[in-house]
């Protein structure tokens, strides 16, 4: 049943035909995903953006970020590094979690994680290739959630365990408790809020709580604007560059595109790096300068340093 959702979910996102049967071989498929130009990538996040779903198949225990919106994580590589910004940071692999930005025409924002200009993107589950592992994400911040100062990605920061916990067990499950939460104190509103569980390993229905996430964040205004949201995923092993889900590296365009060597640099790593030679795109990014505004992906061919 999954292989076919995915299959619906592709063909729909890049305007094709193509319509799987449920005995089509893995290989095959892995195929046609290779395969998608630069120009399809963009067009896909292009409308993974645009997608305001609620959850995914109207099920509730799909939350939308398997099947709309961005997922992408800020690097930071400085000149003669030699480690691959995909494998997880010490940090990461110590405290179990991977964090990450959601973006969607509903939960924007003009600028990334510490300001920084270029990072890498991932396929959204119901949408991978059929070779790359499904990663499992954990929670869900409306707001950077601050986690280097909790006990854990999704756990509760020390001065304040009550409310900081995950939402269910802090009691909050809606959007305007959450809001509540964050305005009932003018100060350490990042480290008081606390993550929404969107994890599968709870048993509990993920997507209604996802959904809240969203919609608490877009009950921020401006300050929710200038700030990215956080969504932690479970640390994955290193050098899982052969299955990693990774869709394409990225960098803020404008100006002298000043991120754009990096990821010209981590492309070439990538590739040089994958057993099969897989190429991936880089992806101009165009944050929305106004609330109203919205993202801008395009692919260039003069951005590339390798070329499919």
């Amino acid at each position: 049943m999954k292989r076919i959702i995915i299959a619906l979910f592709v063909a729909s996102a890049l305007g094709c035909a193509y319509v799987e049967s449920p005995t089509q071989d893995i290989t095959a498929s892995s195929t046609l995903h290779a395969a998608m130009t630069g120009q399809e990538v963009a067009n896909l996040l292009t409308t993974l953006y645009n997608r305001v779903d609620p959850n995914c198949n109207n099920s509730p225990t799909a939350p939308a970020f398997l099947c709309s919106g961005v997922v992408l994580r800020v690097t930071d590589k400085k000149p003669g590094e030699t480690h691959h910004v995909w494998n997880p940071s010490p940090t990461s692999v110590k405290n179990g979690g991977i964090s990450f930005s959601y973006f969607r025409v509903d939960s924007k924002y003009g600028r990334l994680a510490w300001g920084k200009n270029n990072g890498f993107m991932l396929y959204p589950i119901f949408g991978a290739p059929w070779d790359k592992v499904d990663l499992d994400f954990l929670c869900s911040f409306p707001i950077d959630g601050w986690t280097w100062n909790r006990t854990t990605p999704c756990g509760p920061h020390a001065s304040f365990p009550s409310q900081s916990q995950r939402c269910r067990s802090a009691g909050v499950t809606t959007a305007e408790q959450w809001k509540a939460v964050w305005d009932s104190s003018p100060t350490n509103q990042h480290i008081r809020q606390c993550g929404f569980d969107v994890s599968e390993a709870t048993g509990k229905p993920a997507a209604n709580a996802f959904y809240q996430s969203v919609r608490a964040r877009g009950m921020l205004g401006t300050a929710g604007f200038n700030e990215q949201n956080e969504i932690v995923i479970k640390t994955w092993p290193q050098n899982m560059q052969d299955t990693l889900p990774l869709m394409a590296f990225f960098f803020i365009a404008g100006g002298d595109n000043a991120g754009l060597s990096e990821a010209r640099g981590n492309q070439k790593d990538f590739y040089d790096s994958t057993t099969a030679k897989i190429w991936v795109p880089v992806i101009r990014l165009t944050p929305p300068s106004t609330i109203s505004g919205n993202a801008r992906f395009q692919y260039v061919a003069s951005d590339q340093l390798i070329l499919p």
